[in-house]
């Protein structure tokens, strides 16, 4: 099986309500767990709620574009947005004791618990967040 599926979103937060549809689309036949299913999600929300308000700032001129690449053997999710781009070494930790009490930055940690890789790639129009799960 090889399935290719590709959202453009608008950058606003309302686009959360609407990854539970596009994922059970990209996943539909695949036999997941409901735990594995709900780990996907989790960390499509994170990155998506990344791109909205750190990669394109909440500005809705922007969009985000929100791809799944499903094979038998694994699930891509690439996020990519139209910021300036991070260096995913540089985020800080958030179990580091001064860091427990922040408001933000958990996001990446989550992504990381949830997901096999995670890479970030600077495009020609943006960043792009990759995600990759396997199946085998």
């Amino acid at each position: 099986m090889f399935r290719q599926l590709k959202y453009n979103l608008k950058t606003s937060i309302f686009e959360i309500d609407n990854l539970p549809n596009y994922l059970d689309e990209a996943l539909a036949g695949l036999k997941l767990s409901t735990d594995k299913y709900n780990n996907i999600l989790l960390a499509v929300t994170e990155a998506v709620n990344n791109a909205i308000i750190h990669g394109n700032k909440n500005d809705i001129s922007k969009e985000i574009i929100l791809e799944f690449i499903v094979t038998d053997e694994f699930i891509k999710i690439i996020v990519t947005d139209q910021g300036e781009g991070f260096d995913l070494d540089r985020v800080p930790d958030p179990t580091l004791p001064e860091n427990l009490l922040r408001e933000h930055g958990r996001g990446i940690f989550i992504i990381k618990h949830f997901v096999d890789e995670m890479k970030v790639e600077k495009t020609s129009n943006g960043n792009s967040v990759i995600l990759k799960l396997n199946l085998t």
